[in-house]
C-alpha cells in the first residue's frame, strides 16, 4: 500500500501512516489542509518499471488529485529527508527535535472508501448533504465536528472504539452538572505562546480547559470518564502520559495563570475617577486593560496611570473651575455678584496682513497680555516670533509634539515644552486632497528658498550649544563669500551630520544614564554615535543587536527610526528612489524596549535643537 508521512511544523510533530489504499490516500489529502506537498520519487516507479505512477498509470486517482495541486518531488529516506526539507522550508534550527506521535495501525479497521466519504458527506460535495449535520447537535461546531469527521472517515482501533462508546455511555448517566469542554486549537495555541503573543483572553481560555479536567477528577462521577478519554486522547495527539501526572500538571497552571491574571468577577483595580471629569473619559482611557492583569505584577505602570489621572484632576480643578467659576459670576442674575474673566485664547493672530508687521504686532500683544499677568495661550505659525527679543517674565513657550510613523509626521496631541518651528502644512494639504504632484513641488520650493538659509541662520546665532571648533571656522568661511557651490557639495552635509551626532548624543546619553541608575550599575551610560556613509554597510557587530538610527535624507531631512536588523533596515530605506546615498548615523542600546523609548525621544526633541 501507500505511506503518507505528515508533519506539523507549529507542533514540531510528525506522524507515519502506511498500508493506506490509493482511495484512502486521495481521501486523506481532500480532508486534511497543509502548506505543502511531497512526493516521493518511488511513486514516479510502479511494478513494471514505467516511468507513469499511479495504480491505474497516468489518470489514475491519486494521479489526478495531485496533478490539480501544487507539489515538488523529493527522493531520500521519507522521514528524516523529509523533516529536514521542513526545517529548511520554515527556517528551523538544525539541533530542534520532532516529536514522533505515530499511532501504529495494527488492527485498525480501513479508512472509508473515497465514494463511500463522499456520498455521507464527509468530504465536502456539490448537493450532498452533511450526515455529521443530521447526527450532532446545531451547537457543535468547530473542533468536536473535525474530530467526530475524523473518527468517520479514519476508524480507530477496537480497543479505543470501544473505550469512547464507554465513556458516552457514562456521560448520558451522569446526574451531575458537566464542564463547559472549552475546545482550544492547538497548534494556534502553540504558536502564539511561542511569540509571546497569548493575550489575556488566551490564557483564560487555558485555565477553563484545565480547570474542566480538574473539575472531572475532582467528581466521582466524572472520574472514571476522564479516565476513559485517556487513551483516545494519546491517539488523537501521540503524546501518552500518566493520568495523575496530567492532574498534577492541571493543577500547576492553573494555579499559576489565577496568580497572574484577573479572572471574571475578579478585579483588584478600579477605573479612575473625578468629580469634574466625565466618567466615560476614563472608562474609555482604562477599561481596555485595567482588571486583566493583576495590579502585583503591574505595580509600577498601574502608579503611572494613577498619578497620570490625579495630575488631570488637579489640572481640570485647578485651571478650569476658577474659569468656570468667573463665567457663573458674569452671567449672575441681576444684583448678584459679577466677576471678570482674565483667561484669554488667541489663535494665529495676526495672520492677515503681511508677516513681518504682523509678527512684530503679535509680539507687542504677547508682551501686553504678560505684563498684564492674564492666563492664557497664544497660537500662531508666525515662527518670526521666536527671533524677536520680547521683554516676558511669565510668558513659557510650549509645542505640539510630533512621531514619525511610516514616512509620514503626525501629531501626538501631547503638549510639550519647547519651541516648533515647523508646522504640518504638507502632511495637511496631502489629507485634504492636494495632488501629490504639486506638495512634492511645494517641498522643492521650501527647502531651496528656507531650508539652508534657516539652517545657517541657527548656526551662526550660537542656538546650538554642541557646535565644534571646526562648525564655527566652517561657518566664518561661509561669511568671507566661500561660493555656494564649494559648501553644498561637502560641508554643508559635513556640519549637519556632526551636528545630528551631538544632538543625538546629548539627548539620549541624559535617558541612558537615567536608565542605568535604576538598575544600579556600574556599566558606564555612553552613547556612541556611528556613521554609516554612502555605499557604506553597517559592521557585523550590529547583528541581532538593537539600534537607533537617524537617517540625513537628500533633502537635509532627518528620519528617525529603531530596529534589530540594522543591515536589512539600510537596505530597504536605500532601495527607495533618492535614497541611494543616504547617510546614517546609529549607535546601539540595551534591548528593543530602550530603543523605542529613545527613537521617540529623538523624534520629540530633535526639533527643540534646531
Amino acid at each position: 500500500g501507500y505511506s503518507i508521512t505528515l508533519v506539523l511544523e507549529t507542533m514540531k510533530t510528525f506522524s507515519v501512516e502506511d498500508g493506506l489504499t490509493e482511495e484512502a490516500l486521495v481521501t486523506k489529502l481532500r480532508t486534511c489542509q497543509y502548506h505543502h506537498l511531497l512526493l516521493h520519487t518511488s511513486l514516479k516507479h510502479n511494478a513494471s518499471g514505467t516511468c507513469r505512477w499511479g495504480e491505474f498509470g497516468e489518470g489514475g486517482l491519486l494521479w489526478g488529485e495531485c496533478s490539480a495541486r501544487h507539489f515538488d518531488w523529493f527522493e531520500g529516506d521519507p522521514v528524516s529527508d523529509l523533516l529536514f526539507k521542513v526545517k529548511e522550508l520554515y527556517g528551523l534550527d538544525d539541533d530542534i527535535n520532532f516529536r514522533n506521535i505515530t499511532v501504529h495501525s495494527e488492527k485498525r479497521p480501513r479508512p472509508l472508501h473515497l465514494g463511500t466519504a463522499t456520498q455521507i458527506g464527509a468530504i465536502p460535495t456539490e448537493g450532498i448533504p452533511c450526515l455529521l449535520k443530521v447526527l450532532l447537535p446545531s451547537n457543535c461546531t468547530g473542533l468536536p465536528v473535525l474530530y467526530v469527521r475524523d473518527l468517520l472517515l479514519n476508524p480507530p482501533a477496537y480497543e479505543i472504539a470501544s473505550t469512547l462508546q464507554a465513556a458516552c455511555k457514562l456521560m448520558s448517566n451522569v446526574t451531575c452538572s458537566i464542564p463547559e469542554f472549552t475546545c482550544v486549537s492547538a497548534a494556534k495555541l502553540v504558536k502564539l505562546l511561542e511569540l509571546r503573543e497569548a493575550n489575556h483572553i488566551e490564557f483564560c481560555r487555558i485555565k477553563h480547559v484545565v480547570d474542566e479536567i480538574l473539575h472531572m477528577y475532582k467528581n466521582s462521577e466524572l472520574n472514571e470518564i476522564l479516565k476513559l478519554l485517556m487513551d483516545p486522547t494519546w491517539v488523537a495527539t501521540g503524546l501518552k502520559i500518566d493520568f495523575e501526572m496530567l492532574v498534577n500538571e492541571c493543577e500547576w497552571i492553573s494555579c499559576r495563570i489565577g496568580e497572574i491574571i484577573s479572572l471574571e468577577g475578579e478585579n483588584d483595580q478600579k477605573i479612575s475617577s473625578c468629580p469634574m471629569i466625565p466618567g466615560d473619559f476614563f472608562e474609555d482611557m482604562e477599561s481596555s486593560w485595567k482588571g486583566r492583569v493583576k495590579r502585583l505584577h503591574i505595580e509600577e505602570a498601574s502608579s503611572e496611570v494613577d498619578g497620570a489621572a490625579e495630575a488631570l484632576s488637579l489640572a481640570v480643578t485647578e485651571d478650569f473651575l476658577p474659569i468656570v467659576s468667573r463665567i457663573k459670576a458674569s452671567t449672575a442674575p441681576l444684583g448678584g455678584p459679577k466677576g471678570e474673566i482674565l483667561y484669554v485664547l488667541v489663535d494665529e493672530i495676526c495672520r492677515g496682513t503681511e508677516t513681518a508687521k504682523g509678527t512684530c504686532i503679535a509680539g507687542s500683544i504677547v508682551e501686553t497680555l504678560d505684563t498684564i499677568g492674564c492666563l492664557g495661550i497664544v497660537s500662531t505659525h508666525l515662527h518670526g516670533l521666536f527671533n524677536l527679543s520680547l521683554n516676558t517674565r511669565n510668558t513659557a513657550y510650549k509645542a505640539m509634539g510630533t512621531e514619525y510613523i511610516k514616512g509620514q509626521t503626525k501629531p501626538t496631541w501631547k503638549l510639550i515644552d519647547g519651541i516648533c518651528r515647523e508646522s504640518l502644512a504638507f502632511e495637511t494639504a496631502l489629507n485634504e486632497g492636494i495632488p501629490q504632484k504639486i506638495i512634492q513641488r511645494a517641498e522643492e520650493l521650501y527647502v531651496s528658498v528656507y531650508a539652508g538659509d534657516t539652517k545657517l541662520e541657527q548656526l551662526s546665532s550660537g542656538s546650538n550649544t554642541n557646535c565644534s571648533v571646526e562648525t564655527r571656522d566652517t561657518l566664518s568661511r561661509v561669511k568671507m563669500g566661500i561660493s555656494h557651490g564649494e559648501i553644498d557639495s561637502w560641508n554643508r552635509t559635513e556640519i549637519l551630520r556632526k551636528e545630528v551626532g551631538n544632538a543625538v548624543t546629548t539627548i539620549c546619553q541624559r535617558k541612558l544614564i537615567e536608565f542605568y541608575k535604576q538598575k544600579t550599575t556600574s556599566v558606564l551610560a555612553e552613547v556612541n554615535c556611528i556613521v554609516i556613509g554612502a555605499r557604506e554597510q553597517p559592521p557585523p557587530s550590529t547583528i541581532g543587536a538593537s539600534t537607533v538610527y537617524v537617517i540625513i535624507r537628500p533633502n537635509k531631512k532627518l528620519y528617525v527610526g529603531e530596529t534589530d536588523d540594522l543591515a536589512g533596515r539600510v537596505h530597504a530605506h536605500r532601495s527607495k528612489e533618492g535614497m541611494q546615498n543616504a547617510s546614517f548615523i546609529y549607535f546601539i542600546v540595551p534591548g528593543k524596549s530602550m530603543a523605542c523609548q529613545l527613537e521617540t525621544l529623538l523624534i520629540n526633541q530633535l526639533p527643540n535643537q534646531g
